[in-house]
């Protein structure tokens, strides 16, 4: 009942985006994801009501999408290549918003794969790959993989994104971090995510772990990549997926939690915005409210945290609207395993202007992590300035 009369005070949202620029805290992250400015400032400029986000993300994938066929046909490979890798990342929020397997939805995702095809086409078949993971039940794990530059088996990461986002968004095959310090990544579709949403692959508390392992067994399978060096980097939801992820799996040697949920869920699931709410209800098939407290205090990561043995950072903002640095420190201090926290002065849960900072880091550290450079005992908390 709670959530439903929160829900219900949509003129509340409706004046927020009247007079404030409500994509304006996400534009830093759409743009180290490979969203181009200029196509977020014209679209979210566009964007007057919540109604209007999904018709104005369209528009604009929709036109992305034609500059690509007209480039295609004019014999253009390389541009034709990133106006479809725009227009699938463009489609992205749109189907974000449609917390529902609606035909309208589907239809969007449909447009979304298409594009990110195209792209992979065009771009560079060699080391970008759409591959699909064995899971349970006859179901399979979307993914896309990246391999690194080079002949000989390379590091790893295991790519987790936040329940808001999908694999398509990071790395950007243009810049991706990782694969300049010669890691490949995959990046997946887990329980509950893009893709696996619209095949109703639901999330539950505990099969999130089992399709990172499902993911690492895929990995062991592929003579590109060096098995004894498997990372995981998982951010927002993810920050709480990936270390459930190294808790179950003692091939994983090194976990990265930014922009962290880590322990109790009530701050983002009572206290945040009601979308958040209504969106992992959706991903998780579950719409009775008292059924969806229970599931969600259990969504902890308190009882794992003695099987976590490897290279861990946990990084988070300041003053974090969805999960209290309290929580990152007393994580932190329970962790027996080599550990850094990272705090980013008065930033909140995207890290703001210091997320292009915080993309080269934490490469850096995974990098660091897997080469074998925390040893026993390591415990460091590092405290960004604010600039």
């Amino acid at each position: 009942m709670l959530d439903h009369t929160r829900r219900g005070q949509k003129w509340i949202t409706e004046e927020f985006y009247k007079v404030l620029d409500v994509f304006g805290f996400r534009a830093v992250m759409f743009v180290e994801w490979g969203f181009r400015p200029a196509d977020v400032r014209r679209t979210t400029e566009r964007i007057k009501a919540p109604a209007a986000v999904v018709k104005e993300w369209v528009r604009t994938a929709r036109q992305e999408e034609e500059l690509a066929r007209e480039a295609e046909a004019s014999g253009h490979r390389e541009s034709a290549a990133e106006f479809f890798y725009r227009a699938a990342l463009y489609y992205g929020p749109a189907c974000g918003v449609i917390h529902e397997n609606t035909p309208r939805k589907l239809e969007l995702y449909r447009r979304l794969v298409h594009c990110y095809e195209k792209f992979i086409e065009l771009f560079d078949e060699a080391f970008v790959h759409r591959v699909e993971i064995p899971f349970e039940n006859g179901k399979t794990i979307p993914a896309i993989l990246q391999t690194a530059p080079g002949n000989r088996p390379a590091p790893c990461v295991l790519v987790v994104p936040g329940m808001d986002t999908i694999k398509e968004y990071m790395p950007s095959p243009y810049h991706n971090h990782f694969r300049r310090r010669g890691m490949a990544t995959l990046t997946i579709d887990g329980p509950g995510q893009g893709e696996s949403n619209i095949r109703e692959n639901w999330v539950t508390l505990d099969n999130f772990e089992r399709a990172g392992s499902a993911a690492i067994d895929f990995l062991q399978a592929r003579p590109e990549i060096d098995a004894s060096r498997i990372g995981v980097y998982g951010w927002s939801m993810g920050s709480y997926w990936g270390p459930r992820i190294a808790a179950h799996d003692p091939r994983v040697k090194a976990v990265a939690g930014a922009m962290g949920v880590y322990l109790q869920k009530d701050t983002i699931f009572k206290h945040g915005k009601p979308a958040y709410r209504a969106n992992y209800k959706y991903m998780s098939n579950i719409y009775d409210e008292d059924a969806f407290d229970e599931m969600s205090a259990r969504m902890t990561l308190e009882p794992l945290i003695e099987n976590i043995r490897c290279p861990t950072l946990l990084a988070m903002g300041e003053f974090d609207e969805l999960c209290p640095l309290e929580d990152a420190e007393s994580l932190f201090e329970a962790l027996r395993c080599p550990k850094e926290l990272w705090v980013y002065e008065n930033e909140t849960h995207t890290f703001g202007s210091r997320l292009p900072d915080f993309y080269l880091q934490v490469a850096d550290w995974m990098r660091d992590a897997l080469q074998g450079r925390f040893g026993p005992g390591h415990a460091r908390r590092v405290d960004h300035p604010a600039r």
